[in-house]
């Protein structure tokens, strides 16, 4: 097996920094359910060179926060590349394009091809574009208005029941008298 050699030399940043873009990269990738180590060690390396440019360029944001907008970047260009025939926002993209992912079985099945625009292989384009196509229609804005909650027949029995006492107190006074001699009679039968 031939030797694996990394060529990552940096030229603005500490390695402090850039050992947090590495693992921030790598949760990211994680976060896709990407488990092959040495695929996702390829992206966070390639994603990691392309941030160390951007980051000698404007050093006043973190290795991360680069890192990370060049693991985005390339994954919208990834994801247009396969939703190039479905109208879509970069927001929709995203979000669309990692279902697609999932519900296609894109981690399992082709764990080697994620961003991978130049050898991505048809049937996982296909699929990924299947499983968002029968996903359902698009959402819609909808507005929800409050209204009095309904408990049913027996809130309603009662409250109607309530009413009447309410308004008739003689038959209130009656009820709570009676309530009270069935409890006292069945206290004095307990204690004789």
């Amino acid at each position: 097996m031939d030797a694996v050699t990394i060529e990552f030399a940096p030229a603005t940043g500490t390695e402090k920094e850039w050992n947090e873009a590495y693992a921030r990269l790598a949760d990211y990738f994680r976060s896709y359910r990407l488990h092959n180590r040495i695929r996702r060690t390829q992206l966070i390396l390639t994603t990691l060179g392309l941030a160390s440019e951007e980051h000698a360029k404007d050093p006043s944001r973190s290795p991360t926060q680069h890192a990370i907008n060049q693991a985005r970047r390339m994954m919208k260009e990834w994801l247009e590349e396969i939703y190039v025939d479905i109208p879509m926002t970069d927001t929709q993209i995203e979000g669309t394009g990692r279902l697609g992912f999932f519900l296609s079985g894109g981690p399992d099945r082709w764990p080697h091809f994620f961003l991978d625009k130049e050898t991505l292989p048809h049937d996982m384009a296909e699929a990924m574009r299947n499983s968002v196509r029968e996903s359902g229609p698009g959402l819609q804005v909808s507005k929800m208005t409050p209204r009095d909650i309904d408990l049913g027949l027996i809130s309603n029995v009662a409250e109607e029941g309530l009413d009447r006492f309410g308004r008739h107190p003689v038959v209130r006074y009656s009820v709570l008298i009676v309530l009270i001699g069935v409890v006292l009679g069945y206290l004095y039968t307990l204690l004789q």
